[in-house]
């Protein structure tokens, strides 16, 4: 049998999965952006549908309509006023937690410990984690060469799921034809029932100010936690010589520049055209009424992270 090739292996393995699982059931929520909520169990959820149902909290009593469930009829108003009436319900749901993790080109890069994708895996499997202990379902947009929708899933099989999706094999991709962002945010809109959790694990690269209506309907329908992934190269050049920059992976059109990083003048515009970029992203997010906050693909612990990134 062939050795498999790195390329073709998840990012990653079963003991690093477990321990991502077991960091988030152990988290304490220090650094969620949103009030928790309070745990609960089985697919019973913490807010109402916008419709009315079967569940178990009494909204009202209107007159009797065709179709209305005979067991729902209420004999008192009935007496009381001389005509069919029925006690109305709020159905209960689930509520839903959605992750949409970008496996786009441009994240899979990385100089250090790991992959921006990866990063972007082993954050989904801790929130995913979090969420699913409070009794959140959980749905996935995963962006690859084509989306691929996760309807919501609950309990450890959504988060097996989930981390199945987030942690398939993610050889090197070409740049050209891949689902931007506008329309990732669009399928979002589409499929995600009101006030649900989104999260947003991405590098924003191709994030402009034209998505901005996309994102303040999300904003407004939802609570979204947009977390930026950048290698450490992104933000700091390493003092390694001369470079070779290559900025479109288009072999026709191949843009590229040989840049000095030993130049501390170089290393200085890389990082405020960094800084530039982040506060752009932020901006854009804090219009929309969503939390943004960056994280490098490098840090280890995430509980630690996702509290300092907060602070």
């Amino acid at each position: 049998m062939k050795n498999q090739s790195i390329v073709d292996l998840p990012l990653l393995d079963h003991h690093a999965v477990t321990e991502c699982m077991q960091q988030g059931h152990h988290w304490s929520g220090a650094g969620l952006p949103w009030p928790m909520r309070e745990s609960r169990q089985g697919r019973s959820g913490s807010f109402n549908s916008q419709h009315q149902g079967s569940g178990t909290d009494f909204t009202e009593t209107r007159p009797y309509q065709p179709g209305d469930e005979i067991r729902h009829i209420n004999w008192r108003a009935m007496a009381r006023t001389g005509r069919p009436h029925v006690r109305v319900f709020q159905e209960d749901l689930a509520p839903v937690s959605c992750f949409l993790i970008d496996r786009r080109a441009k994240m899979r890069f990385g100089t250090r410990q790991r992959l921006k994708v990866t990063q972007a895996a082993r954050l989904a499997v801790f929130l995913a984690t979090w969420e699913a202990r409070s009794g959140s379902e959980l749905a996935g947009l995963i962006l690859n060469e084509a989306p691929r929708w996760q309807p919501p899933v609950s309990g450890q099989n959504g988060i097996h799921q989930l981390a199945r999706l987030a942690t398939s094999p993610c050889p090197p991709l070409n740049d050209l034809s891949q689902i931007d962002i506008n329309q990732a945010l669009s399928q979002l809109a589409e499929q995600l029932p009101l006030g649900s959790h989104l999260y947003l694990l991405s590098d924003f690269s191709d994030l402009q100010e034209d998505i901005l209506p996309r994102l303040y309907q999300l904003g407004k329908q939802h609570r979204v936690w947009a977390i930026g992934i950048h290698d450490p190269s992104e933000q700091q050049l390493p003092e390694a010589g001369h470079l070779q920059l290559v900025w479109n992976q288009n072999l026709d059109k191949l843009e590229n520049t040989v840049i000095n990083t030993d130049d501390a003048g170089v290393r200085q515009q890389h990082r405020i055209r960094f800084e530039q970029r982040q506060r752009q992203i932020k901006n854009l997010c804090e219009q929309a009424g969503i939390f943004y906050t960056s994280m490098s693909s490098s840090e280890d612990d995430i509980t630690k992270a996702l509290q300092d990134v907060r602070q």
